[in-house]
């Protein structure tokens, strides 16, 4: 009779097509706890493909400093035994996240495997009109046009990766407030050990209100307060490349009390599109309204776009994906976490709203809060899975 020592060494001795023809059936997070079952296992998983489709995630963050992920496709929250009370996420990338430790350190995790991208110190920035001098764990000296202290808690970023091809682009920049100008940017991606300045050039009086780093990440999608959409190159030519529209939505008129956010998203096709995000804050109702850059009538560059087709919006990510009603990717609609993803990214105190907006009927799904409430969230964030 085999002893629980023998037996345990005799699963990490699995066939490999036995092993192909489990990892092929499993969901993608019992996916990735399997393949960390021991070394074996993890190199039968880097050559089986997993399921294509997977629905979107939920990552949460309560403030006991551990991480949780809820699957809507499961109804099922996990939880993770890693330690990240010390540490802010900024940024993610299907499982790859940006992430800001103690000592304004940053690094790029896998969230379902130990894998860690080191990133070069954020003082080693590059470039002819700015520098940063480290003063301590918290805070750093912006030599510019004039001498500003940066914290680290003001620090931005957004993160693209390609894991099959081991390769990623990070953007950072401090935004202190709305009011408050970004006036570059920092650059790097895999083989560099610096960032590279690269200075918006927006003109004045344009302060920056979103970002959303496009795929491959050789560019981005800038919209700022006065209601312009830019795209910055990263690469090339380093700078504004082209200015997409001017887009100024109407204001709603009301009586009630309102909290506006206008939001940038790009669709599966590549075309840009402005969210307006209107909380009544007496009626504590959410609408949302889509417009984009009107080809034809110049003096009125706006359009209002009633649907998403066969598509689905996630506003923590600027993007959107095709929609599988098996997945509980529900088309037509609009997944939020918050009221405003904006350039505002920390632990601030923030109002949760863990909701799908379907752009038909005007009407909102929660999820199940009261569960999630049970876990104190300070933040929450939709993701997609690579």
């Amino acid at each position: 009779m085999a002893t629980p020592t023998s037996t345990s060494s005799r699963w990490s001795e699995l066939p490999d097509d036995i092993l192909k023809s489990v990892f092929e059936r499993l969901r993608f997070v019992d996916f990735h706890r399997a393949k960390i079952v021991c070394p074996n296992w993890y190199l039968c998983s880097k050559q089986t493909l997993p399921r294509k489709k997977t629905s979107p995630l939920l990552i949460m963050f309560p403030k006991g400093g551990e991480c949780a992920l809820y699957n809507p496709e499961e109804a099922r929250v996990y939880k993770t035994k890693r330690d990240l009370s010390k540490i802010r996420f900024l940024a993610n990338s299907g499982n790859w996240f940006l992430i800001l430790d103690s000592k304004s350190n940053l690094y790029i995790i896998d969230l379902f495997s130990e894998k860690t991208i080191n990133l070069p110190p954020l003082e080693s920035i590059k470039g002819d009109q700015y520098n940063l001098e480290r003063v301590g764990d918290k805070e750093f000296k912006e030599v510019g046009i004039r001498e500003v202290i940066q914290k680290s808690k003001n620090l931005r970023g957004l993160l693209w990766v390609d894991e099959k091809k081991e390769e990623y682009v990070v953007v950072w920049y401090f935004h202190i407030s709305q009011k408050h100008m970004i006036e570059y940017i920092a650059v790097c991606k895999n083989g560099e050990d610096h960032y590279r300045e690269i200075l918006t050039r927006l003109g004045l009086q344009q302060v920056i209100y979103d970002m959303v780093l496009l795929p491959f990440g050789d560019s981005l999608y800038v919209s700022t307060t006065n209601g312009y959409v830019h795209k910055l190159d990263l690469y090339g030519q380093e700078g504004l490349l082209e200015d997409i529209s001017f887009l100024r939505p109407p204001y709603p008129s009301s009586d009630d009390k309102t909290v506006l956010s206008n939001n940038i998203a790009v669709t599966v096709s590549g075309e840009v599109l402005l969210v307006q995000r209107i909380f009544y804050q007496l009626k504590g109702q959410n609408i949302f309204r889509l417009y984009k850059k009107d080809p034809i009538h110049k003096r009125m560059p706006l359009v209002k776009v009633d649907s998403l087709g066969d598509e689905a919006m996630l506003l923590d990510l600027g993007i959107t994906v095709p929609a599988d009603r098996n997945l509980g990717i529900e088309p037509n609609s609009i997944y939020f976490t918050r009221h405003d993803r904006a350039c505002k990214r920390g632990w601030g105190t923030l109002h949760l709203d863990i909701c799908v907006f379907n752009l038909a009927t005007k009407k909102i799904k929660c999820f199940p809060w009261p569960s999630l409430s049970k876990l104190k969230l300070k933040d929450a964030r939709w993701f997609l899975p690579s």
